[in-house]
């Protein structure tokens, strides 16, 4: 099993990482290792709900949805930094809990993601990834939200082959 740290411990983790990666083939398309089965939100959904969607899943993005198109995306590290800039911002715990209750979705989404079609190919995916520090990006087909693809499906998909 390769290791980690310095040396030829190191050296033997990339180089499995390198022919684990190459063996992949990047030309399937994204809809082979996309999730289908999504959790979606409004942009009017409340912030207390989204946070109750994090706790009670293992996912870490939420598409938001409006009229059955792709409006946004709130990652579950955006949430987190917008919780805690408000908590830390200003020092009135009534000011805090007073616009934490009024935020909503559409208050926090990355409005109009980056998003793939599903005939789209694995390595096209995981191009936007490297070249936009991105960690999923919503599948849409003909206007419709299908599917979601994350890094964590790249690197399952990677090393199940």
């Amino acid at each position: 099993m390769p290791g980690f740290g310095d040396g030829p411990r190191f050296f033997n983790l990339v180089t499995y990482l390198n022919f684990t990666i190459k063996k992949m083939d990047a030309n399937k398309p994204v809809a082979e290792i996309m999730t289908r089965n999504l959790v979606t939100i409004k942009s009017d959904t409340t912030i207390d709900r989204i946070h109750d969607l994090f706790e009670q899943h293992t996912f870490h993005h939420i598409p938001v949805v409006d009229h059955a198109k792709l409006v946004g995306i709130i990652s579950k590290t955006d949430y987190l930094k917008i919780r805690h800039m408000i908590a830390t911002t200003w020092g009135g715990v009534t000011i805090c809990q007073d616009m934490y209750k009024d935020m909503c979705a559409g208050d926090i989404m990355s409005r109009e993601p980056l998003s793939l079609e599903s005939a789209d190919t694995i390595g096209l995916a995981a191009d936007i990834f490297r070249a936009n520090a991105l960690h999923a990006l919503p599948v849409v087909d003909d206007g419709e939200l299908v599917g979601i693809v994350t890094s964590h499906d790249l690197l399952t998909y990677a090393y199940q082959e």
